[in-house]
């Protein structure tokens, strides 16, 4: 009767357990990141009886955790490029508004400003116009300010997010260390049983972790993990958490890195870092934000340099000579804080054609310097020495180097990023504005050949000369002198230089037929000079000449629309991977109420069926004694 009691409660108890573990179930069906779990039942061992063996009733081997490793990690890794991709594109699109839209964007501030060239070109003499002019180029430059401004609030909210997230990220490793603290205690403490609720609790710590930066991790012996990050930096071994901060750019305090603090310091890993909104964040800055920046100000150094060298070579309606129309920033050049020398670098634009939208790094390597891009670090290549007379140049730009560098000194240099913070209109009166050519020609009135002279263009405005009255005089039919000088043979349609002025004559001039080209000093009505200023806004000036303002203009907001679609795309397609892995997930590790509901009904039947068992045992045994007693 004994062996009949004993089996009897080791399946009450055993039922009991399983009717505990259902209820834990059912009652956190709602519990984000929990796991169901199941009893394992197994049978005790077994006794010899005679010539045979008798059973012992039934034990608990273990509470299992239904969590499957690899379908986990495929989730974890899928909500870390999900979040990555979503900071991303919901940044991109931000961009792609502000320079997309139609009616405040930069193609249409700067189309209104071409416009308004042309209305000067087509009435020069309207004052009007000219204010019209002057109101669209105030506007051109308070859009590109406006730009600028709302790229740097762009970087000082990247920067603010990232001290935000790191605090996150440092919280959620401080509490996974303690939970796997806790965790290996526990499986001490139990023999080797798992602790299933610790091991949800820091799970979901880690896909927390995940949506921050891209995690690996490490199953070690005694249930704890190892998580690390970047390129296999430690972010928790065991019950040990590190610690990572944000860092300032060596070369730009602004701007924000993400270190690694160890005991011999911080290692910057902002490069290796990945996934998560960290990963998406730092992208977004590398890929879209800082290039921004300096295609906006490749853009106003590609203005300005049309605008003010045509405008130079007209005159205004007092009939002098036009002065620069804009003013821009200069290259900046930054010198790395981990430098230990007294070197300097001095940067110029040489030729607005060749200019990039990147970055450079100009290091000296203890004999020689060395210029690389900086989001790529490779090479770009140099001429010159780089000394005065003599700069380095590479891509539009001229390098004099001076004073003692050591060896590893750096330079940051940032052709295009400071020009739009200082750009500038020049030109407050209408009248100032130089629409005029400073030169005009003229016909003899005695000439008797049938001789004409083209209008004239300006090919040096610094010419001291340009505009002194000259007289060309045929001395034959084909020969003529250039106020007074040598003969000089004539060919119809060859261009004649003279005095920073080009002009040709065409016809058949006689003998002591006279041109003169003089000092336009009434030009009310030329519109010479803004039709050649209207000319070159759409002349090619950037992508080595390739490539006119107002198609680059429109190749840099274009390639954010597709740069945001791309974006856009790639969210919702890992959207709908990550969706059918948290499906996977949740068939795996979810509560199902049904499920439970009809374990609760077969846990209880047995529980019953178990109670009844000790309720014969209790029977038979109190049978035995009433027969004894007799």
């Amino acid at each position: 009767m004994a062996d009949l009691l004993s089996t009897s409660v080791s399946g009450l108890l055993a039922f009991q357990r399983a009717l505990d573990v259902t209820s834990h179930n059912i009652s956190n069906v709602n519990t984000p990141g929990y796991s169901r779990q199941r009893v394992e039942l197994g049978t005790r061992p077994a006794q010899p009886y005679g010539n045979g063996w008798l059973g012992q009733g039934v034990g608990v081997q273990t509470t299992r955790r239904m969590f499957d490793d690899f379908v986990a990690l495929q989730a974890r890794g899928t909500s870390s490029s999900l979040q990555h991709l979503d900071v991303y594109a919901s940044s991109a699109e931000r961009l792609n508004n502000m320079f997309g839209d139609s009616t405040n964007g930069l193609t249409a501030t700067l189309q209104k400003f071409v416009n308004a060239f042309q209305g000067v070109a087509n009435s020069p003499a309207s004052v009007p116009a000219r204010q019209v002019l002057l109101s669209e180029a105030n506007t051109l430059q308070q859009r590109l300010q406006y730009f600028d401004s709302r790229l740097s609030a762009m970087d000082e909210e990247v920067n603010f997010t990232l001290k935000g997230e790191v605090a996150e990220i440092n919280a959620l490793a401080q509490g996974i260390a303690k939970i796997n603290q806790d965790i290996s205690s526990g499986i001490a403490r139990t023999g080797g049983q798992p602790p299933n609720d610790l091991l949800d609790q820091r799970d979901r710590l880690l896909d927390e972790l995940a949506q921050k930066v891209s995690v690996n991790t490490v199953k070690q012996d005694g249930g704890a993990v190892n998580v690390f990050i970047g390129s296999g930096q430690p972010l928790v071994l065991g019950a040990v958490a590190s610690e990572v901060a944000t860092t300032q750019d060596p070369f730009d305090p602004t701007k924000l890195g993400i270190a690694m603090r160890t005991s011999s310091g911080q290692i910057d890993i902002t490069r290796s870092i990945s996934g998560g909104s960290v990963g998406g964040l730092l992208d977004f800055r590398d890929e879209q934000l800082d290039p921004a920046h300096n295609a906006l100000g490749r853009i106003s150094v590609a203005l300005t340099d049309l605008v003010n060298s045509q405008h130079r070579e007209g005159v205004d309606l007092s009939g002098e000579l036009g002065g620069d129309f804009f003013a821009i920033g200069d290259v900046e050049t930054l010198a790395s804080s981990l430098n230990g020398g007294s070197g300097t670098v001095d940067v110029e634009i040489a030729d607005v054609k060749g200019l990039t939208q990147r970055d450079y790094i100009l290091e000296f390597s203890g004999t020689s310097w060395a210029l690389r891009y900086a989001d790529t670090g490779a090479a770009v290549p140099m001429t010159g020495t780089g000394a005065p007379g003599d700069p380095f140049v590479a891509d539009g730009l001229e390098f004099e180097v001076g004073g003692t560098p050591d060896a590893g000194d750096e330079f940051l240099i940032r052709p295009t990023r400071a020009a739009v913070a200082d750009l500038q209109v020049l030109i407050s009166d209408p009248s100032e504005i130089a629409a005029a050519a400073p030169i005009r020609t003229a016909v003899g009135t005695g000439n008797t050949g049938t001789g004409a002279i083209s209008a004239g263009e300006v090919i040096d405005v610094e010419d001291a000369n340009l505009l002194d009255n000259v007289t060309i005089e045929f001395t034959s039919a084909t020969t003529y002198s250039i106020d007074g000088g040598a003969d000089i043979p004539y060919v119809p349609g060859d261009a004649i230089e003279y005095n920073g002025w080009r002009v040709e004559i065409t016809g058949t001039p006689a003998a002591d037929d006279t041109f003169t080209i003089s000092r336009n000093t009434n030009g009310t009505g030329d519109n010479r000079n803004a039709l050649l200023l209207a000319k070159e806004l759409d002349s090619p000036v950037l992508n080595n000449g390739t490539t006119s303002l107002s198609a680059g203009v429109g190749q840099f907001v274009g390639a954010i629309g597709v740069a945001t679609k791309q974006a856009q795309v790639n969210r919702d397609a890992q959207a709908i991977v990550h969706e059918e892995n948290l499906a996977t997930q949740d068939s795996v590790a979810g509560v199902n109420l049904d499920e439970e509901a009809a374990n609760l009904l077969k846990y209880q039947q047995a529980y019953q069926a178990a109670a009844q068992l000790i309720r014969v045992a209790d029977t038979l045994f109190q049978t035995l004694l009433g027969a004894t007693q007799r």
